[in-house]
Order: structure tokens, then sequence, then C-alpha cells
């Protein structure tokens, strides 16, 4: 049984203080202050509860989502999470996008309705985010063997935040740890756009790059980076079986600073005029690389 109790009344408004907190779950600083994320959809909503029911909070299904999806009841009931249905206008009025704000908290692109859940929303509460949380996260893994660690550092928008944690699940990352002025892994955005994996391995926010680089040394894993300019090509180097991707900002890259305390470096051959490769492509071709050399 989860320890937080939330509210045990029905929601019968969509105006009440409950909805408006759930609501307020889009911004980053209202995710802070109350140290809950809102999780989307039922895919998203069936990974937590399966895979981090000690997250769970708390969770709404329409009667139309809980009668498409009944394991997500059942799942809610073996974690001792309560399951409350309401009507489909309390569940856009929890997804509503509140306007203002700047960074991170500003509204997502399109209307609220532009949103769609999908009937099912469950609230749960912030997995930490430190540096010292990320470097717990490093001294945990296996001190031996093949490992994937991915490294998102000044990545910015959620929406590639999401996709790249779904690839990173995909290629069987071990661990994906992002620097603090990176996107919040934990927004409704990436979320969304991780449709599950968030839930489907340690992803840790607010590591710091220096103390990160020297973290990974320490437990045998390589720091590798990618850029146009390094010498290496990625389909000819010796990548090392315990290996951290190192992924740098959507336009910029890695800055010279990171770039230069990487042990290794590598690009990826473009054949086309294209003059370089998206953040979200150039981690899908690195990871499944790794994985290539590993099953074959």
């Amino acid at each position: 049984m989860n320890p937080e109790r939330p509210d045990q009344s029905p929601i019968t408004s969509p105006r009440s203080e409950r909805v408006r907190r759930i609501a307020a779950l889009s911004g980053r600083s209202a995710r802070r202050k109350q140290g809950h994320l809102r999780v989307e959809g039922p895919q998203a909503v069936r990974s937590l509860l399966a895979e981090r029911p000690e997250l769970a909070l708390e969770l709404f299904l329409t009667a139309r989502a809980a009668e498409d999806h009944p394991e997500l009841a059942r799942l809610a009931a073996a974690a001792g999470v309560p399951t409350r249905e309401v009507d489909e206008t309390l569940i856009r009025a929890m997804t509503r996008e509140p306007g203002g704000g700047e960074g991170q908290d500003r509204p997502e692109s399109g209307a609220a309705g532009a949103v769609s859940p999908q009937g099912a929303i469950a609230v749960a509460r912030l997995p930490e985010e430190s540096a010292g949380a990320a470097l717990a996260a490093i001294a945990a893994l296996p001190a031996e063997g093949p490992l994937t660690a991915v490294v998102l550092h000044e990545v910015r928008d959620p929406g590639n935040v999401g996709t790249l944690l779904r690839t990173a699940d995909a290629a069987g990352a071990d661990l994906v740890l992002l620097t603090r002025t990176s996107a919040d892994p934990y927004s409704p955005k990436a979320v969304r756009a991780a449709v599950g994996s968030t839930f489907h391995l340690p992803v840790i926010a607010g590591a710091v790059a220096p103390a990160l680089l020297d973290a990974l040394a320490g437990r045998g894993i390589t720091a590798t980076a990618t850029s146009g300019y390094a010498s290496t090509d990625l389909f000819e180097a010796e990548l090392p079986e315990r290996i951290a991707w190192i992924l740098g900002n959507e336009a910029r890259g890695l800055d010279e600073a990171t770039l230069a305390a990487a042990p290794l470096a590598v690009r990826i051959p473009l054949a086309g005029h294209a003059e370089s490769l998206n953040v979200h492509t150039a981690a899908t071709v690195c990871l499944f690389e790794t994985l290539r050399r590993r099953t074959r």
C-alpha cells in the first residue's frame, strides 16, 4: 500500500481544486512543488503500474477506458492504488494546459483538446532529481559485463527526450541520465512521447556533466561522444562493451568541454548532402550499432 493517501472524496467538478492541481502538473515548477507527475494514456499508465507500482498514487478512468482496459484497474488494485471512475470532461480538465509560463513550464503546442489521454490518467510520485541520485544510479550498475548507458546533455525539447527514452529502452539500455540543462523527462509531453518506456529503465535527471564523466570512468564505462568532426568512423570504431553514449543539444550538439572530456568520439558517416542528423536519429544509429555488435 502506498504511504501517501490521496483525498478519498469523489471529484464532481472540472473546476475543483484537485483537478486544478493535476492540470498544473504540466509545469515543471508545479511538479517539483507537489512532488508528483501526471501519466496519460493506457500504455504509459500500464507501464507505471506494472513496472513502477511504488510510484503510483491514484488512477482515474472513464467508463469506456475501464471497459477497454480492465487490466489497469487490476494492476492498480494489486498495488493498493485507488481507482476512480470519472467523466470524460474531468479527464479533459486534468490535461488542460495552463497559459503563461516560461521555459519548460510553457504549455505544449496546440489546444488543450489536442491532448488525448484516452480516458486514463494516473498521478505518481516524482522520482528524485539530483546530481547525487545520478551518481548513485551509476554506482548501482553492475561492476562487470556489457552495459549501455545514455546521457542526454542539454537536450531541451521534451518530445525529443521522450522519444530518446523510448529508443534507449528498445535498444536495451541499462540507464538514462539527464543533465540539469535538459528538459524534464517527467513532463507530460516527454512521458507521452516515451509511451511507457519512462518506467521500463532507470531515468535520472539533475546530473552534472564533469562529475558524471568521472563517475562513469570509475565504473569502467567509456563515455562516447558523437561529432561530425571526429576522426573515427562509428562503423569502424572499436566500441567498448561498457559504453555511455553522450548526446547533445538539438541545435549545437555537444559543447567543446564535454567533447574534449569524452575518452572516445565517433562520427556517423553521411553519404548524401545533409550536413548532420538530428539527435534522435543519431542516437538510434549509435544505440542499435551497439546492440548489433553484441548480438551478432
